[in-house]
């Protein structure tokens, strides 16, 4: 009995070690500097002059893409946002058609005159974002379009990266009634417009991408 009572003394110690040690780990997993780190807040600001309205029209029954960008356009209703969609929420974009830009000085003029100068009000074409509902990286944006003295929803989708918001979205042209200015510029550009099925084709789907730089600022 006597030889028992080392071991048990010895077996008491170490569970004791044991506990303490056990204790201590979880005074400092409770101490852990990194949760006591408070998430950084951030904020999105419009970088000025960085909006760009880029459209492509679609010639040839195959469907050929042409790109243009609009060089002269005026941004109002920006504020900081939560997120780089939430600074353009309320923002509208005036666009004077005269700095229609396709690459081609010889087209540029065509498009100008014979369609948007065949429509009301045609020297401007105005949109307005309506709504906006998504995370930082991706979703979807309302606008309302005027052209043709006409005004039309147009339902988008928007991406973020690398600092640069981008809007996409689809329209057709008929839906502000500027199929007569359409006609006008495909008789100028008849020729041009002919594929190679020999048939001069333009269509009413147009592509239009609005973008701008955003700076994200954090506390």
């Amino acid at each position: 009995m006597k030889r028992l009572v080392p071991f048990f003394i010895a077996g008491l110690s170490l569970v004791a070690c044991q506990e303490t040690k056990t204790a201590k780990e979880e005074s400092a997993a409770t101490n852990d500097p990194k949760e006591e780190v408070a998430e950084k807040t951030c904020t999105y600001e419009y970088n000025e002059g960085s909006a760009e309205v880029m459209w492509v029209s679609y010639k040839y029954t195959e469907k050929t893409g042409v790109k243009g960008v609009f060089d002269s356009l005026e941004v109002t209703g920006i504020e900081a946002g939560s997120t780089p969609a939430e600074v353009f929420a309320n923002a509208a974009v005036s666009i004077y058609t005269a700095s229609v830009n396709s690459g081609d000085a010889e087209r540029d003029p065509k498009i100008q005159n014979n369609f948007f100068g065949e429509m009301t009000d045609g020297e401007m074409l105005k949109g307005t974002v309506t709504a906006v509902s998504g995370d930082k990286e991706s979703g979807s944006i309302s606008f309302m379009v005027t052209m043709n003295g006409v005004e039309q929803s147009v339902e988008g989708t928007y991406s973020y990266e690398g600092g640069k918001l981008e809007a996409k979205a689809e329209i057709d042209i008929n839906a502000w009634n500027a199929n007569a200015a359409l006609a006008e510029l495909n008789n100028v550009c008849s020729e041009l417009h002919k594929g190679s099925d020999g048939e001069s084709v333009l269509w009413p789907d147009v592509t239009l991408f609005v973008s701008a730089e955003v700076t994200e600022k954090c506390d």
